[in-house]
């Protein structure tokens, strides 16, 4: 039973998390307070100011509905939301690679949505408009074919190849990205792409419901019966 003064939250991460320790000495529980419920996918403003975006690169392009829209291409892009009043930061953000960006500088208010991202998959975004060219992205070799059950659609999928001279790459142009390991592949190879086009998916780490037990050691390897490596010589 929670006492006065005692904070709620902690009370119920540790109604989640000691059980499973304390009772099974096992990981495999989720909860507590490392599990998020929410995942950010957007910059919004919390208090009045004149906002500011240092480092912003962006491509023109249009969405699936045809409108305009510009896509951030750096990486180091950073907002800050300044009170002209008395000169103050009020806030800062780092803008996401991908991300939808929809308010660059100017006065802005509570509120007000500066951009927006794919909250479940960070992607690789074609900065000019071009043909599609695989480089060292063959089937069995560097990428599998996964089905969705649900709906059938087909994805290439990025694998582990075992010829460490392979290094799976999408070339448009003049432009070479490199496509790590667990990509989905949203272009053909011959297809021609806009500026601005997703060339590949690649999900977020589910690492933000994370186990708040992760780390502990298993019940073997607390008890199993170890030689010490220090052994102290008899006199």
């Amino acid at each position: 039973m929670a006492q006065v003064g005692e904070s709620v939250g902690v009370v119920a991460a540790q109604s989640v998390g000691e059980p499973g320790t304390q009772l099974t000495l096992r990981t495999f529980h989720v909860g507590g307070t490392a599990s998020r419920s929410e995942v950010d996918s957007s910059i919004t403003i919390k208090k009045d100011g004149r906002l500011e975006i240092e480092d912003l690169r962006t491509v023109k392009t249009t969405n699936k509905d045809g409108d305009k829209i510009e896509i951030v291409i750096s990486r180091s892009a950073e907002t800050r939301v300044i009170d002209d009043k008395n000169g103050v930061i009020l806030s800062s953000a780092i803008v996401p690679y991908g991300s939808t960006i929809f308010i660059k500088e100017g006065n802005v208010k509570k509120g007000d949505v500066v951009c927006q991202w794919d909250p479940y998959n960070a992607v690789i975004i074609s900065e000019i408009a071009g043909k599609v060219e695989f480089v060292d992205i063959e089937e069995g070799v560097s990428y599998r074919t996964e089905s969705d059950e649900q709906t059938g659609h087909q994805e290439k999928v990025i694998i582990d190849s075992r010829n460490r001279k392979k290094s799976p790459t999408i070339q448009i142009g003049d432009k070479n990205y490199s496509v790590p390991v667990g990509s989905h592949l949203a272009v053909d190879d011959g297809s021609k792409i806009k500026a601005g086009a997703i060339l590949a998916k690649i999900p977020r780490s589910a690492g933000s419901s994370g186990d708040i037990t992760g780390g502990l050691p298993r019940v073997t390897e607390m008890f199993e019966a170890r030689n010490p490596s220090n052994p102290c010589s008899s006199f």
